[in-house]
């Protein structure tokens, strides 16, 4: 028995001795090595980096819907203000409150009649309505510079000049207001209205203006214009004023042009509407309270 156990130990120790769990060796042996730990920490920091994109990009995502935003608000912003200048006209509309000409509050005159072509006017005429009262605001420039000229001339030459300075005077007091009322002021209504008769009226009314810009651009002497004529006759008592009547001659000109070429873009908007010589003496003879061929013949008089 004792051999027998012996020789198991012997056997044992035989088995585990070199380097075996039963060894001092197995016991001090370092433990075996994990491999894939490097892989491990490179996927752990990938995954945070990954993480850290994921933070990041839902802050610029949040900074961008948040200016979307903003800008939104902005707009929405913009259009109520515009919403309420609209109700705020459509009140003083609603009142016709006179705003033009635009005079101060100190004055002791107060102004005439309501104007407001955004508001008033539909969008798709108001580049010509604004390009005809573009050129009544010339016209009332060549009136005005008219009548400096007229006057520099009674300062240099005299009495001789005098009728052509109380001519010009008059025709800036008259013809300042009444172009404004019977051409402007009638293509404005006629648009705003949409009506045929303030446009035939409108179309009288400026060829008047074009007859008028051509006298003025020729300068009768003594005819209250100091246009083409009176401009070379003052030439050779006074070049400064001859000069100045040239000049006076030139927008003369420049004003006759600018009102055929407006017609007849406003004709041209006339036909394109609709509008009628027929629907332009209905319209006559309802507003005179007469019959309808009576408006069609006064209609075709003018």
């Amino acid at each position: 028995v004792v051999s027998t156990q012996s020789t198991g130990s012997s056997g044992i120790n035989a088995e585990y001795g070199a380097g075996g769990y039963g060894s001092s060796n197995s016991f001090n042996s370092q433990p075996p090595r994990q491999y894939g730990n490097d892989e491990n920490l490179e996927k752990q920091e990938e995954l945070n980096d990954t993480v850290d994109t994921e933070v990041v990009q839902p802050e610029k995502l949040v900074e961008d819907e948040f200016r979307k935003r903003e800008e939104d608000l902005e707009r929405r912003e913009q259009q109520l203000r515009e919403e309420q200048r609209r109700l705020e006209d459509a009140r003083v509309y609603g009142d016709r409150v006179p705003n033009f000409p635009p005079i101060p509050s100190f004055f002791p005159c107060a102004p005439c009649v309501y104007h407001n072509i955004d508001f008033d006017i539909p969008p798709e005429h108001q580049v010509s309505v604004r390009r005809v009262f573009y050129h009544w605001q010339f016209t009332v420039f060549c009136y005005l510079f008219n009548f400096v000229v007229c006057f520099g001339m009674i300062c240099s030459l005299g009495t001789s000049a005098g009728s052509a300075f109380g001519l010009s005077l008059l025709f800036a007091c008259l013809f300042i207001p009444l172009s404004f009322l019977t051409w402007y002021r009638m293509l404005y209504n006629a648009v705003r209205q949409d009506s045929s008769m303030r446009y035939m009226l409108f179309f009288f009314t400026y060829g008047f203006q074009v007859l008028v810009s051509g006298i003025g651009a020729l300068g009768v002497g003594g005819g209250g214009f100091a246009g083409w004529i009176t401009a070379f006759a003052t030439m050779e008592k006074n070049k400064v004023l001859g000069v100045l009547g040239i000049l006076n001659s030139l927008a003369w000109c420049a004003n006759c042009l600018i009102a055929v070429y407006l017609i007849m873009q406003i004709h041209k908007t006339y036909r394109s509407t609709g509008q009628s010589m027929e629907k332009a003496s209905g319209e006559f003879a309802a507003s005179a309270g007469s019959s309808r061929s009576f408006g069609q013949a006064v209609l075709r008089s003018l």
